[in-house]
């Protein structure tokens, strides 16, 4: 039985050198993190929160509190295909708001390496510190919408020429479908490809007829040229 001893404990060291290693990594992402670690003090509606979470993340309730460990191996779970929903909306959602906080040391300027050791610090602490409502108001208020807009409030005004509190449902659907890449779905330069967008968003979002929805979100765009050359996507 002397083998199974000897087995048992070179599995046991193995377990003790992953565990110190996913630490060790962990503690090193943490380091290029910047100093404020907090949500944003921005609140947005009840109502913009609940569209984000429609369209963005399955409309979710909560997130899981995760840990060096449980990162990595929910890594190696998606990349075997088998991660589900909502496990995929949460952790999306928590990445999304991780790469919010690199933002704010432009961590993006690190090595490959790196900028990954740091995004998976960032998610960590963002789900074990952060509500559901703090990530979604802290993405609404310091995502780049186009236009040099950072955060809703301001791109309603580059889209709009308006406040974030006059435009309707759809208008403020068309600015989180946004976020995901301001420039590649920009409405104005790319409006096939902006008009697919907004109709995948709509079908995800409650409330919506994505053919109807359309027409109304582009025709107060700016400029209104902007709004004339999407007629053609937006009509049914």
């Amino acid at each position: 039985m002397a083998w199974i001893r000897a087995l048992l404990g070179t599995l046991l060291v193995l377990a003790v050198l992953v565990v110190g290693l996913c630490f060790g990594l962990y503690a090193y992402g943490v380091s290029g993190l910047p100093d404020d670690l907090e949500p944003t003090r921005y609140r947005a509606a009840p109502e913009l929160r609940a569209l984000y979470l429609d369209m963005e993340a399955g409309g979710i309730e909560d997130v899981p509190r995760l840990n060096p460990l449980s990162v990595w191996s929910y890594g190696l779970w998606h990349n075997a295909g088998r991660q589900r929903e909502p496990l995929g909306s949460q952790l999306r959602l928590l990445g999304h708001a991780g790469r919010a906080l690199m933002i704010r040391r432009e961590a993006g300027q690190a090595g490959a390496t790196r900028w990954h050791l740091i995004n998976l610090a960032a998610t960590i602490e963002v789900s074990r510190h952060w509500r559901v409502d703090r990530i979604v108001d802290t993405l609404l208020a310091e995502s780049g919408f186009g236009r040099n807009a950072t955060g809703i409030e301001q791109a309603a005004h580059a889209w709009y020429r308006r406040p974030l509190a006059e435009l309707v449902p759809e208008e403020r659907l068309l600015l989180i479908a946004l976020m995901k890449g301001p420039s590649y779905y920009d409405p104005c330069r790319n409006p096939e490809r902006f008009g697919q967008r907004y109709r995948d968003v709509a079908a995800r979002a409650k409330g919506f007829d994505p053919d109807a929805a359309l027409p109304r979100a582009v025709a107060r765009l700016s400029p209104p040229d902007c709004a004339e050359r999407l007629k053609a996507v937006a009509t049914p």
